[in-house]
């Protein structure tokens, strides 16, 4: 029996639409080594769709670092002929941060400021997030009160959890600051990094959710 797997490197947030470097999939079968994918010599990263044929029946591990510094495994099992479709993600991240505002918000209002500053340009937004006896809602820009669902909430939880994770290194001339309000205290998350995209994100996801 052979099959074959189609590899697609691809940002597991719809909302991404940065393209994100990834230098090396270790894959294993049957926990031992079966191949390692590297870019080629000219090529800075990986290719976003990567296919590989003549796979044997077993158990396979896809291992890779995300740009959060985490390690990635991902498992399948080959039991048929026929094509695998392996989405890998360099976006992804599994660790929940204990910090979360957004997540932990009751009966309380939470604010997220954003400014980006760089040699020619100075950018600041921001969102407010409000609990009320369990339910929760956005602040419009006419100062009105939205209702959010859960799933509309669990993205924003998302999206700061990724914020909290950005790494501290970085030596880009754009700065972009994430600055959280919340009962008097705030709390200042740095992406000198130039490889983040998290706010266009969230402010296209509030968009095309008509959250504005």
């Amino acid at each position: 029996m052979n099959a074959d797997f189609d590899i697609h490197i691809e940002n597991s947030d719809a909302y991404d639409y940065r393209q994100h470097d990834l230098y090396k999939i270790e894959i294993y079968k049957d926990e031992k080594i079966f191949k390692i994918l590297e870019p080629k010599e000219i090529a800075v990263s990986l290719d976003q769709n990567i296919k590989l044929d003549s796979i044997k029946e077993g158990k396979y591990s896809f291992v890779y670092e995300s740009i959060f510094g985490e390690t990635i495994n991902k498992e399948i099992s080959v039991d048929d002929s026929k094509t695998y479709r392996i989405a890998i993600n360099p976006d992804l991240l599994i660790k929940k941060n204990k910090k979360s505002i957004f997540g932990n918000l009751k009966n309380s209002v939470a604010k997220l400021v954003f400014e980006s500053r760089g040699c020619f340009h100075l950018k600041k937004d921001s969102i407010e997030i409000v609990n009320k006896e369990n339910k929760y809602f956005i602040r419009r820009k006419n100062g009105s009160l939205k209702p959010i669902d859960k799933t509309i909430w669990a993205y924003f939880v998302k999206t700061e959890n990724k914020i909290r994770e950005i790494p501290e290194n970085g030596g880009c001339t754009t700065r972009d600051e994430y600055i959280f309000y919340h009962k008097g205290i705030s709390d200042t998350i740095h992406d000198g990094t130039c490889e983040f995209s998290v706010w266009m994100g969230l402010k296209d996801f509030i968009k095309n959710n008509k959250l504005q």
